[in-house]
């Protein structure tokens, strides 16, 4: 982070502590998540006063520490307190959830059990983007387009069932979640049907 704008420093670390606190935090994580902010404030630290080292404490406090998050009581959040109000993330914000271990004999491909897997599939969509997490939601958790689960690690897209460019809006009821590879196919057989009515 040395020699680097604040800025830069949220930009680069966030996506980081992001992805690294949702990959563990099915397991007992919690202490865990503690004692890395604990880490963090240290290296905040260092990294404040050695890019301001003729400024007082009061100051440097001032400027890269506040209560940046709105929801949380929380005067220590570091960021761009004197700028924009970026904020570093805190491990300790993701929340804890626990891996529910499959039912002993649960197949997918029993009929019976549908509400069982639609009910495991939404557990995933917290880890999903609002937008994504609304689509997911509505849609049972399934592609719009294959029908299958979009929690197996595909990337994901949201298809706009009437284009911006034709006049669609950007709205959720315009827009259905697809994996990237069932997205692209539908993005093929639109130009396909466009195509065939451009030249009949």
């Amino acid at each position: 982070m040395d020699g680097q704008n604040i800025i830069t420093v949220l930009t680069r670390l966030n996506p980081i502590i992001r992805g690294w606190s949702n990959y563990y935090r099915s397991v007992v994580s919690k202490r865990l998540f503690a004692q890395l902010d604990s880490w963090n404030f240290g290296k905040e630290v260092r990294w404040a006063r050695k890019a301001h080292p003729k400024k007082p404490w009061y100051w440097v406090r001032r400027k890269y520490w506040g209560k940046l998050h709105p929801k949380r009581m929380d005067y220590w959040v570091f960021g761009d307190a004197a700028g924009e109000g970026g904020r570093l993330i805190k491990f300790a914000w993701t929340p804890i959830v626990r891996h529910i271990l499959v039912k002993g004999g649960a197949s997918p491909d029993d009929p019976t059990l549908q509400d069982y897997w639609k009910w495991r599939r939404s557990r995933h969509h917290v880890e999903l983007s609002g937008r994504q997490q609304a689509l997911a939601k509505e849609q049972g958790g399934v592609c719009f387009r294959c029908g299958e689960t979009l929690h197996n690690d595909e990337a994901l897209c949201a298809h706009h069932i009437r284009a911006p460019r034709l006049g669609g809006k950007r709205t959720l009821d315009n827009q259905r979640l697809m994996h990237l590879y069932c997205h692209l196919q539908a993005l093929a057989a639109e130009k396909s049907e466009r195509d065939s009515k451009r030249f009949a």
